[in-house]
Parts: structure tokens; sequence; C-alpha cells
């Protein structure tokens, strides 16, 4: 009996750590690309694009979340070029049942960035024979319709994550969207989401819940998880 009610003790205990440690490491990612949003170069010889923002907070996310021992419970994978045009998706995350080792939800981000709406047409990978075949098969959706599909056919414990560098109201903070209901929208055929929807979610927005009591609910949820309406988070402050 002292043994179960000591192994009840330590799961409680473990979850609001991992789910701050997971907190922690998107917050010192978010305010170290925040540092580089809007960068301007005044001899114009240094340029950052959406790529190398969006590389530059990846990294610091698997630096910090290194540190704190996440990658065994959380993984993080980088879409290739080919699966972001047909996905939508820029990387997810997945947490990751210990026992075993299946990933019980799963986070699709896509980011947003204020200078381009939609992707960049000088991106450095050269236009492979795939990547042709991937553009050709994904140019009647938008980028945000495409990460919803993929995220509504993996199930409810997948939730979209719009991660903007920036908006038109306040371009140098990071802010989210986040559901895994926006499906239920575009299926009705109640609105089209594009940027500027999701903008609108984040400037009606008076009070922005923590982002680690979202996170929290979220993990709650479990694999069972309701319908989420649209969720936004401030990353940076």
């Amino acid at each position: 009996m002292t043994a179960n009610i000591l192994r009840e003790f330590l799961k409680k205990q473990e979850k609001p750590n991992f789910v701050q440690q997971f907190c922690q490491s998107l917050v010192f990612a978010s305010q170290r690309t925040k540092e580089y949003i809007g960068f301007s170069d005044p001899e114009s010889k240094l340029k950052i694009n959406s790529s190398i923002l969006n590389d530059i907070f990846l990294m610091s996310y698997i630096n910090r979340s290194i540190q704190a021992k996440l990658p065994g419970v959380i993984s993080c994978t980088k879409m290739t070029s080919e699966q972001a045009v047909l996905l939508g998706a820029d990387w997810v995350w997945a947490v990751h049942d210990l026992s075993s080792n299946n990933p019980k939800l799963q986070i699709v981000v896509q980011v947003v960035h204020l200078e381009s709406k939609e992707p960049e047409e000088d991106e450095s990978w050269a236009i492979t024979e795939t990547m042709q075949v991937a553009q050709a098969e994904s140019t009647l959706e938008t980028k945000p319709e495409k990460m919803i599909k993929f995220c509504s056919s993996i199930g409810s414990d997948c939730y979209g994550l719009f991660l903007f560098f920036g908006y038109q109201d306040d371009p140098k903070n990071i802010y989210g969207v986040l559901s895994n209901s926006f499906h239920t929208a575009t299926e009705d055929g109640q609105e089209v989401i594009d940027s500027r929807s999701l903008e609108d979610n984040i400037r009606k927005t008076k009070i922005f819940i923590s982002l680690e009591k979202i996170l929290e609910m979220v993990l709650q949820r479990g694999n069972e998880a309701d319908e989420l309406k649209p969720i936004c988070v401030k990353f940076t402050q």
C-alpha cells in the first residue's frame, strides 16, 4: 500500500516538472528569436529570412530541452521541405508515453512571419523533382488549410499551433493560436482560416492565459480530448 501511494505521489510530482521544463524551453527559444525579429543591418550586408528565424527558434529550443532532459519525453521533428509543402507544418512536438514510447499527444507547428504570410520564393533548397511533385499536389489549398487537414487526419489528440513571429499590431513579440478543432470551422463552411483570421483571434484577446497553464490543460486532456476552441498564447514578454 505504501509503495503504491509513493508511486502515485511521484507521478503527480513528475508531471508539473515536465510541463514546467517544456514551458521554460519554449519561452527561452521565443525570447532568443525575438532578438532577431525585424533585424536590419545598417550596411545591408546581413539579412535574416524566415527560414533562419525558424532555425534560431528550433536550435534554441533543442539546446534548452537537452539541458532539461526532455527529448526522452517529448520529441521535436523538423519537417523536410517536401513535407512542409504537402502538410503545411514546419515541425512537430510529440509527447510520448514512457511505457510504450508511442506518441500520446502531438502539437503540429506552422510559423507565420510578419514580412510574408506566404512561403518565400527564394528558399535555400534546390527545386528537386520530389519538390515539384509536392508543389503540384498542394496548389489547391493554402498553407493553413494543409496543416489543419493534417491535424484532423491524426485525431483529437493532435493540436495545431500557428506560431506568429510578430503580427501587424505587435511586430516584435511572438504569439500562438492553439486548437485541435480548426477543422470544424472549415468543414462546416463557417469561415476561411488564413493568417488574417488567425491574427483577429490574437487581436481580440484581452487576457492571455499563461503558457504553462495551457500546456497543463492540454496534457491533462489525454487521448480522448474534446474539441478545444482556439486559444491565444503570448510566448514573449
